[in-house]
Formats: C-alpha cells, structure tokens, sequence
C-alpha cells in the first residue's frame, strides 16, 4: 500500500489520547467535509451533540413497547416477550413502554429528559451490518455510495478552509472527538480521515510522553514508524484535550462500572473543561446482533438485549446528572442509534433476525418533550414522535417494523436546529431536503407569554374541563386564574405540576364565550385565551 493511501485510510494518521485506558480520537477534520461544517456552526451557537452508536441492530420491539399492539407482539414473538405487566410506563403516554431494564431511561422520560422518535429507518433498507452502517454514517440513499460522511460534510459547510488555518483563536480544539474505537466514516473528510484514533488506551502515554512504540525491521515496521512519529508531531490538538480534561470538576457523580459509562465520564469531563468541540461519538461496547439467544428462556427480563439496555440506561443517567451538576445540561443534546432495526417476528432460537425500522432516542434538558411542541405532527404524544408500529396480526417472517421518519429528517433536524446550520447548508450536505422534526426546544424566557408556551385543548372547551399543555416539563406549584374577557375573577386555585400537562374541572359553570386563563409560576406568567 502507498504511503499516501494508507494515511488516508488509516485511523492511526491522527494522534490518540487516553484517559483512565479509555481511547479518545480527536477529529480536526471529523471524517468528512460534512463535520467540518457542522463544527463550525455549532460552535458559533454553543451546543454539543453526543453520538451512542449501538453496533449490531438494536431490536426496537423490545426496547420501546408498543403497548397498544400486545395482541399483535404476542402471536409475532411469544418466545421471547415480556409479560406485559413488566413494561415500564411512561407518563401521559399509555401506549407506550420501556423494557424493564431501561428504569433510569423511564425516569429520564417521565422528567422530560428523553425523546422518543418512532420508527426510523429510509426507503430500500439494507439488511447488511456494513452497508446499512455506511447508509447511516454517509446519509445516503439505499442505491448510492458515498465517499464521506455526514457530519464531515457539514463540518466542511462551516470550516471551509480547514485544515489549512486550524487550529486558530476562534476555534482552537478539535471539531469532533471519538471515544473507545476508530474513527466512524461519518467523520470522513474529502482528502483525510479527520479524527484522532487510539484504539489502544496505552497509544495516550505516547502521546503525553512523546515516546514511540518500537516496531519490526520490515517494510511494514518502517511504514509503522514513520505514521507513528507523524502522528505525534502533528498531534495539534493534544495540550487542549490534555488541559480540558485536567481541569478540576465539581464533585464527580458516581458513573456505573461499565466501558460505556467510561467514555460518557471523558466526554463530560472534557466538556467540563472548556473545550469547544461540538461533537463526541462513543460505542456501546456490548453488540445489539441478536440472532439467538437475545433473552433467557427462564426469564425473558433477562438476557444479552436486555443487559445491553441495562448499560445503555444506567450510563447516560450518571452522564446526564454529570452534566446537570456542572450546569451543561442545556448545552448538550444526545442520541441513540444503530444500523437497523430487527423482525416483527422473533426466530426459533429465542432473536431475532436483521430489519429495518427501529426508534431513536434523544436525552437532555433542551428537548421539546411537551406535548404542545409536537402539537404539529400527526399524532402529538408527551415524549415522542411518531406512533406504536402498525404490526399485522399475524406477523410472517418477513415482516418489517414500518418507516415512519426518515434517519435524514434526523440528521436535518440535528443541523438546523441544534447546531445552527442554515436551511441551505443541510440541503448541501444531505442533497435533498428533509422535513424537520420538532425534536429541541425553542428559547423562551422567563417573561410574560402568550401564544407560544402553551396550548388548551380542547379549544373550545367542553364540560368545564381545563388541559393545559405546556412546551416545558414544571416540576413545582402554579398558580391558576380565570378571567371574563372584561377582567372579571372566575376562578383561582394552586395546582401541583409534574410534567407538561395540567388537568383541572372549574366548579362553577361557564356560559359561552370568550375567557383568559393565567398560569402563574416560578416568576413566569403565561396566558391564553379559550372558548367555552
């Protein structure tokens, strides 16, 4: 292999870093002229995406339950289902669950923590682990290759002229960093692989140390060398990960003992130092490939899938309390995914087999988990988008978890919304135009609202009945207050929120018209006008 070929493929081109044996990669060029746009806009706003990439296809069924298809669940994959009685419940949300071993994740959900976008997936899936990753990673058509990846062409739309005049005053850190594995190809660039690779947590203390690894007296030994001592001398970004991650914390929440967590603890302490890298890919360490023995035959709770989500749940918890504690919480969004998703039916050997629709999940304080910011999609849940899967009764085994969103309507929501990127500047880097979804909150303040924080529904209201939907999870005590539309008191009472809906019934009967409730709380009043 050429020595240029080799440099451009390779992960060891950049220089790693390891914390606590954990291999971080720091992508300067983040695999693609995609990131380098993407980069540029999200730190000019400030926000911070972290990528879980779940290896193997997750199987969505069993994950996130559609509780309202249980008959259907049941005659698909009697062999391997839960008792319904064991789903976890959300709240304002009876027709959907999460496997048992997903508590921290309900909890999260019922706080207004997580999101759930139902049945992901795009046109013509591909069943191959390879070719449906690269689908993803690209964020290209089912018949088309593309040669980098999404986030690099997106960080190219907003570093146009890296990595010629990078690092700089402006942006002095990495544009993207992965943790625990080599560099994903949605990190790729159009001429060099972006990223800082160290799949060997020991390629650190080289790194820190300037020490090289001895290597055999061969060809390839010579070429090995010679990448390594590249590597380290072009290794631009070391000092501000380095100081980054040295920086004192706060007292550290306690992560689970898991290579998962591991890595989430790296990138909140990298975050709580000060680095301005908008993006951070981790691995899940467990693989999602279930084709056998997903579950235990003796308890179904049980099994590969199911520990898989255990870690999954426990650690973006600590992360999430992690950031919470050190007041990031607003700043970082996270998602969930993986290369596809698995069969209605589940086979004989207690799996699944390959599929293709499957949900993603966001975590943080900055979601629209309200019901009132989904108000426009088709059918608004608290907490998600979409709806239960539309299973058949009697599921074949070539039956298919149906697409509701496209994985680009995702990713086109991620750059406009999250990472401030323009309209253009996401039809360029995904060569089409995506619908957006309404996954971030908008910035309200804390000042007198109208419109825009709530909604009453129905509108006009029936039987004296009052639900308000608020566009922000309340965890305290409001205060509300009814008047005529000439100001005159109707009703005043206290009521104790703890989500985004309110639910009350006025004693005393209001005749047609036109009335103004007033919700007040926290120093924030919110108002609305309603119909009886």
């Amino acid at each position: 292999m050429k020595r240029r070929k080799f440099i451009q493929s390779t992960a060891l081109v950049s220089a790693p870093l390891l914390f606590n044996k954990i291999p971080v990669l720091a992508s300067s060029q983040l695999e693609s002229s995609n990131l380098q746009t993407l980069a540029n806009a999200a730190v000019n706003c400030g926000k911070i995406l972290v990528i879980i990439q779940m290896n193997g296809g997750n199987d969505g069924l069993n994950t996130v339950f559609p509780r309202d298809k249980w008959s259907e669940l049941s005659n698909a994959r009697s062999n391997i289902l839960i008792d319904e009685t064991d789903v976890l419940s959300l709240n304002h949300n009876p027709t959907t669950g999460l496997h048992p071993a997903m508590q921290e994740m309900q909890q999260m959900y019922n706080t207004g923590e997580l999101m759930i976008v139902q049945g992901v997936s795009y046109p013509n899936p591909s069943y191959s682990h390879f070719r449906a990753t690269d689908i993803w990673f690209t964020g290209s058509k089912s018949d088309e290759t593309l040669n980098t990846g999404w986030i690099g062409r997106a960080l190219d739309e907003i570093y146009p002229d890296f990595p010629e005049s990078y690092p700089n005053s402006n942006m002095p850190d990495p544009l993207a960093i992965q943790i625990g594995s080599t560099l994903p190809f949605s990190l790729q660039g159009p001429n060099i692989n972006m990223g800082y690779s160290a799949p060997d947590p020991d390629d650190l203390l080289n790194v820190i140390n300037e020490t090289t690894d001895p290597a055999p007296n061969t060809d390839y030994g010579l070429e090995l060398t010679f990448l390594r001592l590249m590597k380290d001398q072009s290794n631009a970004y070391r000092e501000t990960i380095q100081s980054a991650y040295n920086v004192t914390n706060p007292p550290s929440v306690e992560y689970p003992d898991n290579k998962l967590a591991a890595q989430l603890k790296i990138v909140a302490r990298l975050i709580n130092g000060g680095l301005q890298t908008p993006i951070y890919i981790v691995n899940h360490h467990k693989n999602f490939d279930s084709h056998e023995n997903q579950v235990l035959d003796t308890d179904r709770k049980l099994g590969r899938q199911p520990e898989n989500l255990s870690l999954l749940s426990q650690s973006i918890s600590a992360f999430q309390a992690d950031l919470k504690q050190m007041g990031k919480d607003k700043k970082v969004t996270g998602m969930t995914f993986s290369e596809f998703g698995r069969r209605v039916k589940s086979n004989g050997s207690f799996g699944t087999d390959h599929g293709s629709s499957a949900p993603v999940i966001f975590f943080g304080t900055s979601l629209n988990t309200g019901v009132a910011n989904v108000e426009g999609t088709a059918h608004p849940v608290s907490g998600m988008i979409g709806t239960s899967p539309n299973l058949p009764q009697n599921a074949s085994v070539n039956d298919q978890v149906p697409m509701q969103f496209d994985f680009r309507q995702i990713y086109n929501s991620i750059m406009q919304d999250w990472l401030c990127m323009t309209d253009a500047q996401a039809t360029s880097v995904l060569g089409d135009t995506f619908q957006k979804l309404p996954i971030f909150k908008k910035d309200f303040s804390k000042v007198i609202l109208n419109d825009d924080f709530m909604y009453i529904y129905p509108n006009p209201v029936v039987n004296n009945q009052i639900n308000i939907a608020f566009r922000d999870f309340i965890k305290t005590n409001v205060v509300v207050t009814i008047f005529s539309i000439v100001g005159s008191l109707l009703y005043t009472n206290k009521h104790y929120v703890l989500g985004d809906i309110l639910t009350f019934t006025i004693p005393t009967l209001l005749s047609k018209g036109t009335y103004i409730l007033e919700v007040n709380y926290n120093r924030t009043i919110l108002q609305k006008k309603f119909l009886v």
